[in-house]
């Protein structure tokens, strides 16, 4: 049975030629402390469940709309990386050459990223800029040379910097390859525009694959693979399991699911997919189509099996960062928690372990507290400390911090 291409539409505005343009995690508990201001809080671990990617349709829904979503009981985002969508590859036929086109609404958002992309990054998800064709004969497939790939690389990575977003999410659709002249795609054209890019950009920068059209069918040449340059590939078939097949890709940078986030009626696929997605090993999640609104339950369907946390809608947030670190002292463990109020006003924070609890009733902003335990002979750790963060009106956060229990002789 075919599966129906997702109907997205094309972006379609006024030109804008080429324009440029926070680690969040959590908390801390108790037993010794002593107040500091300035000290860095070492990183939090790695967030090791399944990606989860939500693709918004700017030209008629907000981006802080995916703000709006946390995992229960936790401070950690709904959403791992959130798509604008979309800017697109135009074709230039008077100078016969692709250039990027961000439409009023595309270029609006990226104006008001303090309101529109801040608040995502600043609660931990990465916001990239997605590219679609735009039905002038221009995609990623067809540079005719990797000079002309590299120059539209150098649009593109402009916005990115400019813009202080994550990285680019490529989508070969809608390009009508031939049409204004152009060419037909060529082996070279993908591999080489991925290349430069990754180059531009460096590593530290997502570049992602919706694996659809004539870029996803050539991603190696000269025995260069897109794949490994690139951080992760997924299913474009809303309301279908489709594995990507792209060499250099393993199922942990990859999603087989795909979700339509609009249509109520794949709300119980969506849960038995991302139920699949862990028990196959995959890394990636999709969801397309987060409008304004309440979807927490849908999205609770899908975080659960994920993440062991149903998805809260609204949850207060606060701006909290923190660390939890276990090592061995004398053949006892000894766990360090800390934590900085980034917030502008203070806040009350009662943190618990295994190893036991204390309150703080006012951190003042920009102030660090941190507390070293040392649990009781016989006291089992599990790995997480839990931070309960409330402000002077009430509206309260749980947040965890995972740690790793040595093993102490």
């Amino acid at each position: 049975m075919s599966i129906p291409r997702s109907l997205r539409r094309a972006a379609a505005g006024t030109a804008v030629g080429a324009i440029l343009a926070a680690a969040v995690l959590a908390a801390v508990p108790a037993a010794a402390s002593s107040a500091q201001s300035g000290k860095p809080i070492p990183p939090a671990p790695a967030d090791t469940d399944p990606k989860r990617v939500v693709y918004v349709e700017v030209n008629s829904n907000d981006m802080a709309n995916v703000a709006d979503y946390t995992l229960e009981g936790s401070q950690r985002p709904a959403f791992d990386m959130a798509m604008i969508f979309a800017a697109n590859i135009n074709y230039d036929q008077a100078k016969g050459e692709a250039y990027l086109f961000l439409n009023d609404r595309v270029t609006q958002t990226l104006q008001d990223a303090e309101h529109q992309i801040r608040p995502l990054q600043q609660r931990g998800t990465k916001v990239l800029l997605s590219i679609l064709g735009n039905h002038e004969g221009a995609g990623f497939a067809n540079f005719p040379s990797q000079a002309a790939a590299s120059a539209f690389a150098d649009q593109v990575a402009q916005v990115v910097q400019q813009y202080g977003l994550d990285g680019v999410d490529f989508d070969d659709e809608w390009a009508e390859y031939g049409k204004n002249g152009t060419g037909q795609p060529n082996d070279a054209s993908f591999v080489q525009l991925v290349t430069a890019l990754r180059a531009k950009l460096g590593p530290d920068k997502l570049l992602t694959l919706y694996n659809i059209g004539p870029s996803a069918e050539r991603t190696v040449y000269d025995g260069v693979q897109a794949g490994s340059l690139l951080d992760y590939a997924w299913n474009p078939y809303y309301g279908a399991w489709e594995p990507p097949q792209i060499p250099g890709i393993a199922p942990d940078r990859a999603g087989a699911a795909a979700i339509d986030l609009t249509q109520p009626s794949q709300q119980d696929l969506a849960a038995e997919y991302a139920q699949r997605t862990v028990d196959e090993g995959f890394g990636v999640f999709v969801t397309y189509n987060l409008t304004a609104g309440d979807h927490s339950a849908f999205l609770s369907g899908i975080t659960r099996p994920l993440t062991g946390h149903d998805t809260a809608y609204r949850a207060p947030w606060f701006d909290v960062k923190g660390a939890a670190a276990a090592t061995c002292a004398g053949g006892r463990i000894k766990l360090t928690l800390t934590a900085r109020n980034d917030e502008s006003f203070p806040l009350g924070i009662e943190a618990q372990s295994q190893a036991g609890s204390r309150g703080f009733a006012a951190v003042e902003p920009g102030a660090s507290r941190t507390v070293v335990q040392q649990p009781a002979a016989g006291t089992a750790l599990d790995g997480t400390a839990t931070l309960r963060v409330t402000a002077a009106d009430g509206r309260t956060s749980t947040i965890e911090l995972p740690y790793t229990v040595p093993a102490c002789s």
